[in-house]
């Protein structure tokens, strides 16, 4: 008698990740406009990226804790550092077990890690990560795209 395991993928539709994307720039974008209004954007961002995740049906985890992080920025903003370092977290150990240590597992950590260590700086780090998120992943879409018309078909 044995203990089997199965691991089951999951790819994200060019849906899910084309509106991540657009809201990680036009997020960016705000917090580079109005850093003074730090909470109020980044609790609204991830209010929305966490319901984006609802309705695309992302792990239940995931789902919950972002918009629980968003909603907790409203209420405590002087947690902000903190809150959105999980954030981040969560998404590049996500990316990590899914994809293995790619740009897209090790970016994420790196700006929790500097969240963390240069809170004065925050309005910045916030807006350097969305916009370079949101721009890569529109990138590596228009390249997954491309190599799929690129594969010739032998039959």
């Amino acid at each position: 008698m044995g203990i089997q395991f199965s691991v089951v993928t999951h790819h994200p539709s060019n849906q899910r990740r084309t509106l991540n994307a657009i809201m990680a720039i036009l997020t960016g974008v705000l917090v580079l406009l109005w850093p003074e209004a730090l909470y109020y954007i980044l609790g609204s961002y991830l209010v929305a990226t966490g319901l984006i995740y609802f309705f695309f049906r992302a792990p239940s985890f995931l789902t919950g804790t972002t918009i629980l992080a968003g909603v907790l920025i409203f209420f405590f903003p002087f947690l902000i550092p903190f809150l959105f370092a999980f954030f981040l977290l969560m998404l590049g150990i996500g990316a990590f077990l899914s994809g293995g240590l790619t740009g897209f597992s090790v970016f994420p950590i790196l700006a929790a890690l500097m969240l963390i260590f240069f809170p004065d700086i925050i309005s910045y780090i916030v807006a350097f990560f969305l916009l370079i998120y949101g721009i890569t992943s529109i990138v590596s879409m228009f390249q997954a795209a491309r190599k799929k018309d690129d594969i010739i078909e032998v039959y």
